[in-house]
């Protein structure tokens, strides 16, 4: 499955859901739903990581 607003990346046929903010895992499994997710930290606003898109 294409994504366009979530970040996934595959092992095999298990999808990881990353943050869109920072790139911490979320939750991984077949399906997610196709939004930007966000972490809890990135959501409290207290997030240091810095998410590089192409990495």
């Amino acid at each position: 499955m294409k994504y366009e607003h979530a970040i996934v990346k595959f092992k095999g046929d298990v999808g990881v859901l990353l943050c869109n903010g920072c790139g911490v895992v979320i939750a991984e499994g077949k399906k997610h739903e196709d939004r930007e997710h966000y972490g809890a930290m990135c959501m409290s606003g207290n997030c240091k990581a810095k998410f590089k898109k192409g990495k």
